[in-house]
């Protein structure tokens, strides 16, 4: 039933009683938009993993709005862990449209994303954080996710590429005895750098179903639309990047962002209904 409700997503931390006090943006688009009246009932998300149900409660002259949950903050009505494999892109943003992009990603289920200002990037249009983070809310309103995805600071490609894939926040690698007694990795994050005009690179799509274990993050690396630089996809492998294609044709940093973000997805949805094809001949 709770799909069927419109949905609002607060942040954790002001989710702390019964009684939720609105942003005047929220209960605007509560009253105005979803045009619910007093007592109607919505789901409150927090982006990290929790649904409640709620009703919108009665106008108080000269009072915030608030939100009135129907359970208490600490049993939500939905509970779900983090997704597994994370899923996380690394995009030199496209001189325009880059909201378009960070929309359709979170849409599509990426956990993470880092814009990254390549060598061959072309002058973008500032992030505006504000925007962006409303952006993301808004996208998972729409899709009906409980994690909110992360958005990073832009980050220099070339010094970020030199470094090995980054696990997710919350998941540094842990080391356990293996059976001979040396300390063995358990969390790892696979790290894939679309690149183009190379022969014989393996398609994103083959990289990822010859995964034979699945690591705890995929982070796939998105150039601009002028392609890496020589000293970017030098560095990059040094770091483990492995090189994959998106496929013959020479894609938009969009078009190749959101086409990574679809076969990412498909990816990880076999894994867990137990489907996943083993890599193409």
């Amino acid at each position: 039933m709770a799909r069927e409700w419109r949905r609002l997503l607060v942040p954790p931390a002001r989710i702390a009683g019964a009684a939720v006090t609105l942003e005047p943006s929220e209960a605007h688009y509560l009253r105005r938009v979803l045009r619910l009246r007093p007592g109607e009932r919505f789901a409150l998300v927090d982006g990290a993993g929790h649904l409640w149900s709620a009703t919108l409660a009665p106008e108080t002259p000269g009072e915030p709005a608030s939100a009135l949950l129907e359970q208490p903050p600490g049993q939500p009505l939905q509970s779900e862990p983090p997704p597994k494999p994370r899923l996380a892109l690394a995009v030199a943003l496209p001189r325009q449209d880059a909201d378009v992009l960070l929309r359709m990603a979170s849409e599509l289920g990426i956990d993470r994303l880092t814009p990254l200002r390549a060598g061959r990037s072309a002058a973008a249009e500032p992030l505006k954080p504000q925007r962006q983070a409303a952006i993301l809310r808004e996208a998972s309103e729409q899709c009906e996710r409980l994690w909110l995805p992360l958005l990073d600071p832009v980050q220099p490609a070339e010094g970020w590429l030199a470094s090995p894939p980054a696990l997710p926040p919350g998941l540094p690698p842990a080391a356990a005895a293996a059976a001979d007694g040396q300390p063995k990795v358990l969390a790892t994050a696979l790290g894939l750098l679309a690149t183009t005009r190379r022969e014989g690179l393996p398609s994103l799509e083959q990289a990822l179903a010859g995964v034979q274990a699945a690591p705890a993050a995929v982070v796939v690396a998105i150039g601009p639309e002028g392609g890496w630089t020589p000293a970017e996809e030098r560095q990059a492998e040094a770091a483990g990047w492995r090189p994959v294609s998106l496929g013959a044709t020479i894609l938009r940093s969009s078009t190749a962002a959101v086409s990574a973000a679809v076969l990412m997805a498909a990816w990880r949805r076999g894994l867990s209904c137990g489907t996943s094809r083993p890599p193409s001949p």
